[in-house]
């Protein structure tokens, strides 16, 4: 049984004509596998093609079986070391069995914008020694990147949907040695999370169809997902 900690009170906002104070919309991360897979389809749906059926996202689906369970007692959902806490729970320092470590993350971490990642990329360094990589389009140059993979043995690698997708198409990010995908669901100052964002939502979701949900069929690897 995991630990959860009393939810906060809601955000208020204060409206210019009449000086009273409203909720905001928070965005709320569900703790349970089912849920989790229902609110990453629920988003994903409202992402597609308008007017594709049901029946035409049902291969596309995610459900329990793709949702990562740390072991119990291992953190508190909700709390603010929530994140490095999963990480660590998911980076191993012993010998791989697919040897193949450069370019080749155990937890990688998607996230809404490159301000995000540097942010996030700070947090994660104290979970493992070898570097953290941050994966985005602001004045870094993809072949830059490229290059760093190829030759670098990595265990967290945090970036942006658009950055990420590229890198995954063109085999310089691999994912043999994938344990852990977080989803980070962090709420910008307009509100805005990845999963919903005009900017983000449709390589995040490409992701997931395109390349990890069919290269989560293969026996060797063993992968799962978690948004926080």
């Amino acid at each position: 049984m995991y630990r959860t900690p009393p939810p906060p009170p809601p955000a208020t906002t204060t409206n210019k004509s009449n000086g009273k104070r409203s909720k905001t919309s928070k965005f709320s991360v569900p703790h349970e596998p089912a849920e989790q897979a229902e609110l990453w389809n629920k988003f994903m749906k409202k992402a597609s093609t308008p007017g594709i059926t049901d029946l035409e996202l049902s291969d596309h689906l995610m459900d329990t079986r793709h949702i990562y369970q740390p072991p119990a007692g291992t953190l508190v959902w909700g709390s603010a070391t929530c994140l490095e806490e999963l990480a660590k729970t998911a980076v191993s320092t012993g010998k791989s069995k697919n040897k193949v470590m450069h370019g080749a993350p155990q937890v990688l971490v998607i996230c809404s914008s490159a301000l995000r990642v540097i942010d996030l990329v700070k947090r994660l360094r104290p979970v493992s020694k070898r570097g953290v990589l941050k994966l985005f389009s602001r004045h870094i140059k993809i072949s830059d990147q490229q290059k760093t993979l190829k030759t670098t043995a990595v265990d967290i690698a945090v970036g942006t949907p658009n950055r990420i997708l590229k890198l995954l198409t063109e085999d310089a990010l691999k994912v043999n040695r994938l344990r852990l995908v977080v989803i980070d669901c962090w709420q910008d100052d307009k509100m805005r999370v990845v999963i919903d964002m005009d900017d983000t939502k449709k390589d995040l979701f490409a992701i997931w169809k395109d390349i990890l949900l069919p290269a989560s069929a293969n026996p060797d690897y063993g992968f799962k997902f978690r948004l926080v």
